[in-house]
């Protein structure tokens, strides 16, 4: 990973709201002494800390001067959340605080999935303390594991439901609907994404008052079927996508079976 140079690194900052404009000037002053410049730069470390009413526009019009880009917010939060993650495998921040930190960054960008095990292993090394060597070596992995990622993924989940799409996609706090269309499938992988969502609405039309699976073993070659299209969509969509699957229960008490007549 290329160590970004704290000015690009105050732009990611800047873009979500954690740089404070009265250390614009110090910010500055430390680029012309690390050899870069500009005009503008120049104008910016020579003001005084108690007047910075131009600060934000001088550093915007100093990055665009010294070809440094100034991403939106969402671009902006994964740049710091990889140099976090990078952070963490070179150990200059505790693999404790990097998880937490990027616990807060999971609340923050839309395609949040790759961030996940940091919120579980973040929680799970709160609670048992006593197991901090290997959390903090599962932590480390994971943030190694997230750097060799070019780009987050985008999270599509497969569930059956009724009345909604069988695919949504995690996008910050919310699953929003996904048309199968809209993804780049065979037409073989979306008929066959049709028919479990028929076979599916069909069955359980009407439960519990009616309708619902007639066995256990009906629910388990259903849950099957889930499955291998999940198997199915991840080999579809590539290494860009991570598909996940939350299946229907088959055992009771959430097994949805049919209701048996007394008569």
């Amino acid at each position: 990973m290329t160590e970004a140079d704290p000015l690009e690194v105050a732009a990611w900052q800047m873009a979500v709201g954690r740089l404070a404009s009265d250390d614009l000037p110090e910010i500055a002053t430390e680029a012309l002494v690390r050899g870069l410049d500009s005009p503008t730069l120049r104008v910016l470390a020579g003001q005084a800390r108690w007047d910075v009413r131009d600060s934000s526009d001088l550093f915007r019009v100093a990055l665009d001067e010294l070809g440094i880009e100034l991403p939106n917010a969402d671009q902006a939060q994964w740049h710091l959340t990889r140099r976090t993650a990078g952070e963490i495998v070179a150990g200059r921040i505790t693999a404790a605080r990097g998880a937490n930190e990027l616990w807060l960054a999971y609340q923050k960008v839309r395609d949040n999935g790759d961030l996940r095990i940091f919120v579980g292993l973040a929680s799970t090394l709160d609670d048992h303390p006593e197991d901090a060597e290997q959390l903090e070596a599962d932590i480390v992995a994971a943030a190694r594991e997230l750097l060799d990622r070019p780009a987050p993924r985008r999270w599509i989940k497969l569930m059956a439901a009724r009345g909604r799409s069988p695919l949504t996609q995690t996008m910050g706090p919310d699953d929003i609907e996904v048309d199968p269309e809209a993804l780049r499938l065979s037409d073989r992988l979306r008929s066959d994404l049709a028919q479990w969502k028929a076979y599916f609405e069909a069955m359980l039309s009407g439960w519990p008052a009616s309708g619902g699976f007639d066995s256990e073993h009906d629910a388990e070659r259903f849950v099957a079927a889930g499955q291998r299209l999940v198997l199915q969509l991840q080999d579809e969509l590539g290494a860009s996508y991570h598909v996940e699957y939350m299946p229907e229960p088959i055992r009771s008490p959430g097994v949805k079976l049919r209701a048996r007549s007394n008569q």
